[in-house]
């Protein structure tokens, strides 16, 4: 077997291994096995459920803002403030609130829900006084960030202040979100995913490194390269996840890579797959010209008999 070849073998080998392993979870922190754990555990929470506590969550929070901290207030900042508690008031009764589609450990806030647009209430109240500008710069930098954090955002503080709110109180306001039944379902498909595509890239990656390397079975090649990418692009969001553990994010990148190398050993056998026909068709056409030259070295000869008659011979060539 060929040095190149026999490389290919082992390092698909080895990356088949690893696929193994993540299949089986042990590598990964949000791993298929721990979310099917925590859905039979009871973990799930019912939509209605979710919009329920939230809606319980404001109604204490209003009572807080009515009660306190209002005699504080000078008089135009004091009807900014109480414009903003209504503003809250129809928020929370309208119920649509945003979701939570990637943490399923523990509840948490999105400034913006990145799917349907939705805003958070404390966005919301932004929004409604024409700071959209804050909205949309909080969300680009941290759309998970918890309105704490926002303590040294100037403009933020600005308008806290100038609509006699304090930055407890805007805090106070701020609603983590737990994973819906729905999302924690296709976050449970995508972790399964992920390392199902890297074992079909890796199973496929060898059978083109080895028993497909001519290319003959072009259907398989193509399913190899598609395997590879699929591969690739399910684990490119473990390889880049920013709130993943280094063994994680380890592990995402060699599912990239065993879909890279499943794309290119897919990819030569797939072009090797012309060479194939060529050198077919090339053969094909040698057996013709032996068959025509077999066929031309027959010939009949019609020679004249003692008698003046004619006899039929065959003269073959040797």
């Amino acid at each position: 077997m060929p040095l190149n070849r026999r490389f290919a073998l082992v390092v698909v080998g080895l990356a088949s291994g690893l696929a193994v392993c993540t299949a089986g979870g042990l590598l990964s922190p949000r791993s298929a096995a721990a979310s099917l754990s925590k859905r039979n555990s009871g973990g799930e929470i019912a939509a209605q459920s979710e919009v329920t506590r939230i809606r319980a969550h404001f109604d204490s929070v209003l009572g807080e803002l009515g009660d306190h901290g209002i005699t504080s207030v000078t008089t135009p900042r004091r009807y900014a403030r109480l414009a903003l508690v209504n503003t809250l008031r129809a928020y929370s009764e309208r119920g649509v609130f945003p979701h939570n589609y990637d943490f399923a450990d523990a509840p948490t806030p999105y400034f913006v829900d990145r799917k349907t647009g939705t805003l958070c209430a404390v966005a919301h109240l932004l929004e409604s006084t024409g700071r959209r500008d804050i909205v949309d710069r909080v969300a680009d930098a941290n759309n998970n960030v918890w309105v704490a954090q926002l303590s040294s955002d100037s403009a933020f503080t600005s308008w806290l202040d100038t609509h006699g709110l304090t930055l407890e109180e805007a805090a106070r306001i701020q609603v983590p979100y737990a994973m819906s039944p729905s999302s924690e379902r296709r976050e449970l498909a995508l972790n399964l995913a992920a390392p199902v595509t890297m074992l079909v890239s890796a199973s496929t990656g060898v059978w083109n490194a080895w028993g497909n390397a001519d290319g003959h079975n072009r259907v398989g090649s193509i399913v190899g390269i598609s395997a590879g990418v699929l591969a690739a692009a399910f684990n490119t969001r473990f390889a880049m996840g920013p709130d993943l553990t280094g063994a994680a994010r380890g592990v995402g990148t060699v599912g990239v890579a065993i879909g890279g190398l499943s794309v290119a050993l897919s990819t030569r056998a797939l072009m090797r797959h012309s060479r194939y026909v060529a050198a077919a068709q090339e053969g094909e056409r040698a057996r013709q010209v032996k068959r025509a030259e077999l066929q031309t070295s027959v010939a009949p000869i019609l020679p004249v008999g003692r008698n003046g008659g004619t006899g039929l011979a065959v003269a073959i060539r040797f």
